[in-house]
């Protein structure tokens, strides 16, 4: 009995081989430095305001008087972004931040957090007025600007017990709310709470803004809380100019008292603004699927490398005799 094993079918020449498995090595590279080279997906940097919260007695008294404000307008057209702030601070007989006074600041980066007025003026009665208002200028072509809801609202929460309450929207409490203000102030008896929220404020994933503002603050009889929200969002088709210039910022400082704040103020001075990190994504990161390309191309070089080494007719006289190859073999 003779057994013959049928000759394994030709391979590519040496050459062919060789030429075939450069350009492969080659595209391999290519595809990681593409990954490498392209950069990741941009994200809208981030700031928050933080002032006139945790006010209490300075070294001339108690507190007789608190006014503060904040007013931004952000920018945003596909992945650029401007903002400007004004923050207005007025409080006596101690300062709410070091100093009292207005201030503009321009950025590249959007306000998305406001907070003031928090757990402040708790030691005498008098009036506390407090507002916030923002715009929002978002270009059409920017990730996630539609749809616009809504702001959720959640305020005058266990508010003027012994006084009088007014609030608008009254009472809600949604759950995610965008501005949470004056729930549990103006508490002590014979105080009143007013408190409102522009019936015209909407927002868009693309700034996911809150406010934070008057809440467990002017809890002592006969205290005034008057605070004010308004979220005013705009999709356009094309957005403001986005400013290329560093960002620079102006201070006008009112005639009021300047002495230094006491360690009890916690307040961000002089412009409260905060730089917390990267927000609302704006762009899509295809590095990782250019360097899973490259993993694949190499895999397929390295197969045809080995085959090319190993494959072939010594391959098939290797493994003829296991019983997978027997259908490779005849009997005579």
């Amino acid at each position: 009995m003779r057994i013959d094993t049928i000759p394994a079918q030709s391979s590519a020449s040496r050459p062919e081989w060789r030429t075939m498995v450069m350009a492969l090595i080659m595209l391999t590279g290519a595809f990681s430095i593409a990954g490498l080279a392209l950069p990741a997906a941009a994200h809208a940097s981030t700031m928050a305001v933080d002032q006139c919260n945790g006010h209490g007695p300075a070294a001339e008294g108690a507190t007789t008087a608190m006014k503060c404000t904040v007013t931004v307008i952000n920018t945003m057209s596909g992945t650029s972004t401007y903002s400007t702030t004004t923050v207005t601070r007025l409080c006596t007989l101690g300062p709410c931040s070091t100093p009292n006074g207005t201030f503009t600041t321009s950025s590249i980066s959007l306000v998305t957090v406001i907070q003031q007025c928090n757990n402040s003026d708790n030691d005498a009665a008098h009036a506390i007025s407090c507002n916030v208002n923002v715009t929002n200028n978002i270009g059409r072509n920017t990730p996630g600007a539609q749809p616009v809801t809504a702001a959720r609202v959640n305020q005058c929460v266990g508010s003027a017990t012994g006084g009088v309450v007014s609030c608008g929207p009254s009472p809600a409490t949604a759950t995610g709310a965008t501005v949470t203000q004056c729930n549990g102030s103006g508490n002590g008896g014979g105080g009143t709470v007013h408190c409102t929220v522009d019936g015209r404020s909407t927002v868009s994933h693309a700034i996911p803004i809150t406010v934070n503002q008057c809440n467990g603050t002017g809890n002592v009889g006969g205290s005034a809380v008057t605070c004010k929200a308004s979220i005013i969002t705009k999709i356009t088709h094309a957005a403001a100019a986005i400013a290329t210039a560093t960002p620079t910022r102006t201070m006008k400082a009112t005639p009021t008292r300047t002495t230094t704040a006491t360690p009890s103020q916690t307040s961000q001075a002089p412009s409260g603004q905060v730089r917390t990190g990267a927000e609302s994504a704006a762009g899509s990161d295809h590095s990782g699927l250019l360097m899973l390309g490259a993993g694949l191309v190499l895999v397929t070089a390295v197969g045809a490398l080995l085959y090319r080494r190993y494959g072939g007719t010594e391959l098939f006289r290797r493994y003829s005799g296991r019983a997978p190859f027997r259908r490779f073999t005849r009997k005579d």
